[in-house]
């Protein structure tokens, strides 16, 4: 979860999110920004230097690079994403390389900007962004961040994470490099 505002219904999205994911093909664990509590950019070297000082960077790393996939779930705020997003996104560099990556935006627009704004910072770090879904006000969620079925959402986030699928499973069968 990308918005660390109080009142936030990110857990709400975020949870419907992890329900649409066959437990058969995925173990969820849920990144949650408000809890993980990244200082802002707090490290001495650039992160394309891989050399991590602080303990909350390395856990924030381990915690990426482990990931077979990610699906970020974010509102658009002013036109984009939250801040706390990009500080987590800046805080690293080779762990996102290659790694495939679902948007799921939420918000008046559906989070257009937001989404479209996130896939050019992902694909500047190098992740493989698959797609993205967006969800609106009040046609698809509601202002308690529950979603509304009628409108196809859950289908085409299925779709969605079995295009993610497709990319880890792609990914498992490259041979590793000598």
């Amino acid at each position: 979860m990308s918005s660390t505002r109080p009142n936030r219904i990110g857990p709400a999205v975020t949870q419907w999110v992890v329900d649409q994911a066959d437990p058969t093909q995925w173990e969820v664990r849920i990144l949650d920004l408000a809890a993980i509590g990244l200082p802002f950019m707090d490290e001495e070297d650039m992160p394309k230097s891989g050399n991590y000082a602080k303990p909350h960077t390395r856990a924030w790393a381990s915690e990426i690079f482990e990931s077979d996939a990610i699906v970020v779930v974010t509102p658009q705020y002013n036109r984009s994403f939250p801040a706390p997003i990009k500080n987590a996104i800046d805080f690293l560099y080779a762990e996102w390389h290659a790694k495939p990556i679902a948007i799921v935006g939420y918000g008046w627009s559906g989070g257009v900007d937001a989404r479209a704004d996130l896939t050019r910072v992902l694909t500047h770090v190098e992740a493989d962004v698959v797609g993205d879904l967006g969800l609106t006000f009040p046609e698809q969620l509601t202002p308690a961040g529950a979603v509304a079925d009628e409108t196809g959402a859950a289908a085409e986030l299925r779709g969605l994470l079995d295009a993610l699928r497709a990319k880890v499973l792609d990914l498992d069968e490259v041979p590793a490099r000598s």
